[in-house]
């Protein structure tokens, strides 16, 4: 991940108000964060935030996965950063796994509110979940006992339902063919 996005929450935000300015001065969102420089989730204490802030959190590092996106949004609406960038973003956040959780985070619903994404987010999600999986117990969206992925509300379980798949089909464990297996086609 982005070193730029680990820290308490305050730190981050103070760094990716920074990183926004850069953005809106034209920069790209690799370059704007950092990537260069970057943080191994597996050596780093703290959980992959989804939501927030959350005040039980504030106390100790964690990755703000949620902030970016949440940050160009707010950039977005006060008219600081062009809304036509927008999509360059959307697309450019499918490249990347800390890119891909911003977009599964529920502060960022508004990112996949649109059909037109749900798939190429799929696709991206699908591509990397055994990665974004092998997390374990890392993801919060503001408590402080971590959850796998799958086991909570997420941006992918909203647009998996807003494609059929049941409520009750979300709600259990994955099945034995696991993500792919409840996965539409682009034609469902």
């Amino acid at each position: 991940m982005p070193a730029l996005i680990y820290g308490r929450y305050a730190e981050v935000g103070t760094r990716l108000r920074r990183a926004v300015t850069r953005l809106v001065r034209g920069e790209t969102w690799a370059a704007t964060l950092g990537v260069a420089d970057t943080v191994d989730t597996k050596k780093a204490d703290g959980l992959l935030v989804l939501n927030g802030p959350s005040p039980l959190l504030g106390g100790s590092p964690h990755f703000q996965c949620y902030l970016p996106l949440v940050m160009v949004s707010d950039a977005m609406h006060r008219g600081r950063l062009p809304r036509e960038r927008e999509e360059e973003l959307f697309r450019d956040s499918l490249e990347t796994y800390w890119g891909v959780l911003g977009l599964l985070s529920p502060a960022n619903v508004l990112w996949v509110h649109s059909p037109e994404r749900h798939f190429p987010l799929l696709r991206a999600v699908e591509s990397i979940w055994e990665v974004l999986d092998n997390q374990g117990d890392r993801y919060s969206v503001g408590s402080t006992v971590g959850q796998r992925l799958w086991s909570m509300h997420s941006n992918l379980k909203y647009v998996l339902a807003n494609h059929g798949i049941p409520t009750a089909v979300l709600n259990a464990p994955l099945p034995s063919g696991g993500l792919a297996a409840l996965l539409p086609g682009e034609g469902d």
